[in-house]
């Protein structure tokens, strides 16, 4: 095992300085794309070497299966995983388990490959991570090149297991949270590619400890931390908002958590639990409104006295005016408008006041749509399967707050018997050890003498640096 790996060692070195001396080190961005190709290449030949060896030590440990009841049926039966070197190929036996009564491949149980599977745990993981961001083909192309399908990219989706993110610090004393809530919409794929719209509602929850500005009519929110659900159920987000406020935050020191939304009916269900939760209307929604009506009757100052009203808490006052508005001459379209901004001021005339006469931060609802959800989901002619979706959703609220999808996370199925694990662990010391022991290199093998061609590489580049005669 030394001598081979030392040979593929070797092999590398060759390769390497064959690269500098065609002239490739003149443009080094090339050369060390080269160069990676070719230890990756390389790594994976020792990695199936080593596999190999591994195989043929279980098919020789025959005490070890007696104790495990494991029947050798089929010698060298081929397969491909692809790992983040490239396809991983290599030859394994196939066993009979007498206390299952079923047949496997001990060694794929060893090297933590689950049944049926062709792309590799830290593969998926990333490929899920990258089409969050991008589409899928976009996706197979940035980390496998395409080698692999839109279709294997969503299969990977669906099959990955999001986390939730821990918050940043536990029961961090605060004196205020701003929570934002709004919704995307996203168009859904219809089935039998009939015609027409479907959307769905995808909520997103923001919690922050407010605002700092960092430029000229710039804010940014603080300790952002996002939240939506996989099933698309607002009452779902709601509750783990709840739990994260709860874990991260002294609720004892709260003084008020401000919630901004739009007026919507899952909003103002939001955090009602809490005694001092206050419903914020946001301010891009409303004086788009209020701007809107405004322009109907150019001449009325609608803007001046509805803020005026507001600003007095005066309800009749306002009233009366949305009576005298709706009494001017108006065609059917701005009549209608009208009366629906009459019903939404009435409607959410508490939350709207609290945003004109309280000093509090301005909101970003739509912001915060627009980057962490719209980006991916409905900015684009896309059409979505309420599966991947919800997967969708729930990955790219995990990656903006800070986390990374691994292995660990695309694996659904049971962990292999600690008798596996222990006997994988054993064979590894024994076939790796030679590889931990780096005095191996000291020895004095023949392919490591000064007519090696890791000896002429360092000679050559001892000349070219005048470091050696």
């Amino acid at each position: 095992m030394e001598n081979s790996i030392l040979q593929k060692l070797e092999q590398l070195a060759k390769k390497i300085w064959e690269r500098a001396e065609t002239g490739e080190l003149s443009d080094v961005d090339i050369m060390a794309t080269h160069v990676l190709e070719d230890c990756k290449t390389i790594s994976a030949d020792i990695i199936e070497m080593i596999i190999t060896e591994m195989n043929e030590g279980l098919r020789s440990d025959k005490s070890f299966r007696r104790e495990q009841g494991l029947v050798l049926k089929e010698k060298d039966r081929r397969r491909s995983v692809l790992t983040t070197l490239g396809p991983i190929e290599y030859k394994r036996d196939y066993y009979y388990d007498k206390n299952t009564g079923r047949h496997c491949s001990v060694l794929d149980r060893m090297l933590g490959i689950e049944k049926y599977e062709r792309i590799g745990g830290a593969v998926g993981a990333e490929l899920v991570n990258q089409a969050a961001m991008c589409s899928y083909a976009k996706a197979a192309a940035i980390v496998t090149g395409g080698a692999v399908s839109r279709q294997s990219v969503r299969l990977q989706i669906l099959k990955a297991n999001i986390p939730e993110k821990e918050p940043w610090e536990e029961n961090r004393a605060v004196k205020e949270l701003h929570v934002y809530a709004d919704e995307d919409h996203v168009h859904m794929q219809k089935p039998g590619k009939e015609r027409g719209k479907r959307n769905r509602i995808v909520p997103l929850i923001t919690v922050t400890e407010g605002t700092d500005r960092i430029a000229e009519r710039r804010n940014r929110t603080r300790n952002p931390m996002y939240f939506s659900d996989r099933e698309l159920n607002p009452k779902a987000a709601w509750e783990s908002v709840e739990g994260y406020i709860e874990k991260a935050y002294d609720i004892d020191q709260l003084e008020a958590i401000y919630v901004h939304g739009d007026g919507g009916s899952w909003i103002e269900k939001g955090l009602n639990n809490f005694a001092k939760t206050r419903h914020v209307m946001d301010g891009y929604h409303f004086y788009k409104e209020l701007r809107g009506v405004s322009q109907i009757l150019p001449k009325r100052n609608v803007r001046t006295a509805l803020i005026f009203a507001l600003k007095h808490n005066d309800r009749k006052r306002a009233d009366d005016y949305m009576q005298e508005l709706l009494a001017s001459p108006l065609n059917d379209k701005e009549r209608e408008r009208l009366e629906r901004f009459a019903v939404y001021l009435f409607r959410s005339w508490d939350t709207i006041r609290r945003r004109v006469t309280e000093d509090i931060p301005g909101s970003c609802t739509e912001a915060q749509i627009s980057h962490v959800l719209s980006e991916r989901l409905s900015r684009d002619p896309i059409g979505w399967g309420v599966e991947a979706l919800g997967q969708i959703v729930e990955t790219r609220v995990y990656l903006f707050n800070g986390g990374r999808l691994e292995k660990k996370d695309m694996r659904r199925v049971k962990e292999d018997p600690e008798t596996y694990r222990k006997y994988a662990e054993r064979c590894i010391e024994e076939y790796l050890k030679s590889a931990r022991d780096f005095s191996l290199f000291e020895k004095e093998e023949p392919i490591m003498d000064t007519g090696s061609a890791t000896r002429i590489m360092i000679h050559k580049m001892g000349r070219t640096m005048s470091l050696l005669s």
